[in-house]
């Protein structure tokens, strides 16, 4: 019993003479924004860079999905980054169900072109479909159900507290040559993301 009370003793001591720094280092850090984001998407007969310079063709095809993720800070820069999944469900020439999960990194500019901007995000991870995209292998003849997933979009401030509009692009593809087979899809996509 002498043994435990000088071992309590000695490591109260030790804390009260390192003082608060010491707690410090114990601290998690960085709080972790959790949010949910619900979205929808168009998708199309193009690759990224078409839709990119506006060149588009509609699919009839399209998606609506679910995605929850945790985003935290990067030191004291202007950079965030997280992790986010997503379940998807096509309809329309498509009727499978796809999984997603994205690496997310994200920029908030301190000055941005328009009050309304927040931020822009990239995402890069791996996709699940449960079907061969029928999209995909019309476009190139090919497809598979795995493939690389990126996502890239614009964030904008809403009226609802902790609430903002999402518009950016959802693509799959083989990424340039690592999967077997050279194909993908780009959609045009539309959320509404809730940060807690």
């Amino acid at each position: 019993m002498r043994d435990v009370k000088r071992k309590i003793g000695a490591l109260a001591l030790s804390v009260a003479c390192v003082g608060p720094g010491a707690a410090a280092a114990f601290e998690l850090g960085p709080a972790w924004e959790r949010h949910v984001t619900v979205f929808g998407a168009s998708m199309t007969e193009n690759t990224s860079f078409d839709v990119m310079s506006f060149d588009v063709t509609w699919a009839d095809s399209y998606l609506v999905g679910v995605a929850a993720g945790i985003e935290r800070q990067i030191g004291a820069s202007r950079f965030s980054w997280g992790i986010e999944g997503q379940l998807v469900r096509h309809f329309g020439k498509m009727d499978h169900w796809e999984v997603n999960l994205p690496v997310v990194l994200r920029y908030t500019p301190p000055n941005p072109w328009i009050d309304a901007f927040e931020s822009f995000a990239y995402g890069l991870g791996l996709s699940h479909a449960t079907d061969v995209p029928s999209v995909e292998v019309e476009r190139t003849g090919e497809s598979q159900r795995n493939f690389f997933f990126w996502k890239a979009e614009l964030e904008f401030n809403t009226p609802v507290e902790d609430s903002t509009l999402l518009v950016g692009l959802h693509h799959r593809s083989d990424g340039y040559g690592t999967f077997e087979n050279d194909s993908g899809s780009t959609a045009v996509s539309v959320g509404w993301k809730r940060a807690f």
